[in-house]
């Protein structure tokens, strides 16, 4: 990675609103570059003006041969882009039951593959610089499965699993790989033009009651938030530039962001810890008799 005096290009997906709105600001007031991105770059003119700012009109659901020439084009801006966060993403409701394939396809497409396929485009140019930070915006839903939440949660899910993944394969490249693991965070994510919780038709009653409450949680809930989205971008950027609080630590693959987030993520883990110790025997009987050991899985 440069060093910390030095200027940097970030990429930021999904500027128009929330943390990809708040990256822009924020980057720039550190003396940093940033090249802002929304599918409709009409919906970032307040950037437009502002210098080490540029704009480009990227939408992450395209095809690869797209991403990869929008990733040509990008890199004309500036001459390399040395952060990229994968921002871009929104949050479907709904009973499995009554969803359709198609409905959970596009949130995969958007918060997984399209993330996914972005990195692709970028990864060359990371690679061949033997540089570069990657990070990926998930959520404590990637951790916590609720009723009637599972297409956004299985989304953030995935994008856990393949992230660690390429942590692992990116890290002797000399490129960082980081997990954002939010909260709850007071942006515009659960407004009510936001929200999507589709219905089967007609619905079906039995998922009633998991549908209504989840929906009148997310009501409740957005504009009350206990997360400062302003602090968690300076946080994130306290982290890959090694500033402040950061300065001269190692950091993992995980930057868990938001009081609530802790403690779920802390729950979750102890349950399992649990688990694992009430069906230890159960476990451990399924081996062969003479089985030998062998190497795990790192």
């Amino acid at each position: 990675m440069a060093n910390n005096t030095s200027s940097r290009v970030w990429l930021i997906t999904g500027c128009t609103s929330g943390f990809g709105k708040l990256f822009v600001s924020a980057i720039v007031a550190r003396g940093d570059k940033v090249i802002a991105t929304a599918r409709n770059i009409s919906t970032l003119e307040e950037f437009r003006d502002i210098p080490h700012v540029r704009l480009l009109d990227i939408d992450v659901t395209a095809t690869q041969d797209e991403l990869n020439g929008k990733a040509t084009e990008t890199l004309s801006l500036f001459g390399r882009v040395d952060l990229l966060v994968n921002n871009a993403g929104y949050v479907l409701s709904g009973a499995w039951e009554e969803l359709t394939h198609e409905q959970v396809l596009h949130q995969f497409q958007t918060n997984f593959f399209g993330q996914m396929n972005i990195t692709r485009a970028f990864l060359p140019h990371m690679r061949s610089r033997g540089s570069g930070t990657i990070i990926f915006m998930s959520s404590i839903a990637g951790w916590l499965g609720v009723a009637a939440g599972g297409p956004y949660s299985a989304s953030k899910f995935a994008l856990e699993g393949a992230v660690e993944s390429l942590q692992k394969e990116l890290l002797p490249l000399g490129i960082q790989v980081h997990l954002a693991v939010l909260g709850q965070f007071r942006t515009n994510i659960l407004a009510q033009d936001r929200r999507r919780v589709p219905r089967s038709d007609p619905p079906i009653d039995a998922y009633n009651t998991f549908v209504d409450i989840l929906s009148r949680r997310q009501e409740e809930t957005n504009g009350k938030q206990p997360g400062d989205p302003v602090l968690a971008v300076e946080r994130i950027l306290d982290v890959v530039r090694r500033e402040r609080s950061m300065a001269g630590k190692e950091i993992g693959l995980r930057i868990v962001l938001g009081s609530d987030a802790q403690k779920i993520i802390r729950d979750q883990c102890l349950e399992t810890l649990r688990d694992l110790d009430q069906f230890s025997e159960l476990s451990q009987s399924t081996d062969f008799p003479d089985a030998g050991r062998v190497d795990a899985y790192s």
